[in-house]
């Protein structure tokens, strides 16, 4: 029990704050972007939305995949047939979210960084 206490006292001990000893530094900013320029507000959004739009549509297909699958494998069962169904309905509805989300933030986008 006294191991454990020496222990726990010393990591309560080195997790208090110490004093560092250390010169002041003055950060400068440079004022030209050393990477070059980068994206504007606007281009993040854009590649933003593509690469959702991407992600959910992959997503969408492989569940529809899926459901296919469960389809051609439920042999009759009334109750796995209806699952494949039901997957298959989601992954559209999904689908159709999806699109519908992505033009509407492209509309907005296109609106907002319109000059």
């Amino acid at each position: 029990m006294k191991k454990l206490y020496t222990l726990l006292t010393a990591i309560a001990l080195g997790a208090i704050p110490q004093k560092v000893l250390a010169a002041a530094h003055v950060l400068v900013i440079p004022e030209d972007n050393p990477l070059g320029p980068g994206p504007t507000v606007g281009q993040l959004i854009t590649n933003t939305v593509n690469i959702l739009a991407f992600v959910s549509g992959v997503v969408c297909v492989i569940a529809i995949m899926i459901g296919g699958i469960m389809y051609t494998t439920s042999a009759g069962d009334a109750t796995r047939l209806k699952t494949a169904k039901d997957t298959i309905l989601y992954a559209l509805i999904g689908m159709a979210v999806s699109i519908s989300a992505f033009a509407i933030a492209s509309f907005v986008n296109a609106q907002l960084t319109a000059p």
